[in-house]
């Protein structure tokens, strides 16, 4: 546990932040030179492909490959606030796929189809397509294989806890935030889960202690953390589109959702650190497969 954590009532190993930290409210977002986002398209069978977008640190990658990670957005698809966060990953030398997840079909249905998925709590053909995308990402040539990680926020964070627990993913680690917990069984073969909640968040906080739970049942590592300032989507900045500015307004009594400054320079702090401790060696199978 860290030092600046307390175990709070919700139940075992949920722990909320005990004071915000200053220092890191203005930490840079990056600190190496990105591309632009390059809209991408990405086949996962034959004649289906899914849109997205890649963005890559600047410079040419080291002999091994760039570590990369699989951004999963929230319900709205790839707003400036998700391209902000695959920002801050080229920064730091990450290859980041933002896969649209209202994309191959038309919006709607995909949107449908992945809530679905994330509040049954168990993986279908979403996840299989998200699975294939990550698949696409390994078979770069600047991207370590063996490296992938995966993040999302709130529809994102459930599949990415989704995608995480197929089997034979390869993903070292997850970073959940908000998201709804998958079913025990949907976690089995996951790599080391990190989530984050905000407790103002009327919700979603209310599942923390339930993921931990889960994520202990399925012998899963992780450290589920709520902070006591924020609501739903404090990680990202404020949003920008029109519609997502409207739901957040219709929804605000219960989810708090808005940027809080504070707990997010924490959470990244945890997130970097995380992602950096589970993708630091080479693993001797990759989470989900049996060694050779």
């Amino acid at each position: 546990m860290h030092r600046d954590e307390i175990v709070t009532a919700a139940g075992p190993n949920v722990t909320a932040t005990a004071e915000p930290r200053e220092d890191d409210a203005s930490a840079p977002l990056t600190s190496m030179r990105s591309t632009r986002p390059s809209p991408t398209r990405v086949e996962i069978e034959a004649g289906r492909a899914m849109a997205g977008e890649l963005t890559r640190p600047a410079g040419d990658p080291p002999p091994a490959g760039w570590p990369a990670v699989v951004v999963l957005s929230e319900a709205f698809g790839i707003t400036p606030e998700i391209r902000e966060v695959a920002g801050r990953f080229a920064g730091r030398g990450w290859v980041a796929l933002t896969p649209d997840l209202l994309s191959p079909g038309p919006a709607p249905v995909c949107l449908v189809r992945a809530m679905r998925e994330v509040f049954s709590g168990r993986p279908g053909p979403v996840v299989r397509d998200l699975d294939a995308a990550r698949r696409w990402l390994a078979d770069r040539p600047e991207v370590h294989a063996r490296r992938i990680v995966v993040i999302g926020f709130c529809l994102g964070g459930g599949l990415a806890m989704l995608l995480g627990g197929q089997a034979g993913s390869g993903v070292r680690a997850v970073s959940a935030n908000y998201g709804a917990p998958p079913q025990v069984e949907a976690l089995r073969g996951c790599g080391p889960v990190l989530a984050a909640y905000g407790e103002r968040d009327r919700v979603f906080a209310r599942k923390a202690p339930l993921l931990r739970e889960r994520l202990d049942a399925a012998g899963v590592p992780g450290e589920v953390t709520v902070y006591p300032t924020a609501g739903h989507s404090f990680l990202t900045g404020r949003p920008t589109r029109r519609s997502h500015r409207l739901s957040m307004l219709m929804t605000g009594p219960l989810l708090r959702p808005g940027p809080e400054p504070h707990a997010a320079a924490e959470a990244w702090d945890r997130i970097w650190a995380w992602f950096d401790e589970h993708t630091a060696a080479e693993p001797r199978s990759a989470p989900g497969t049996e060694p050779a």
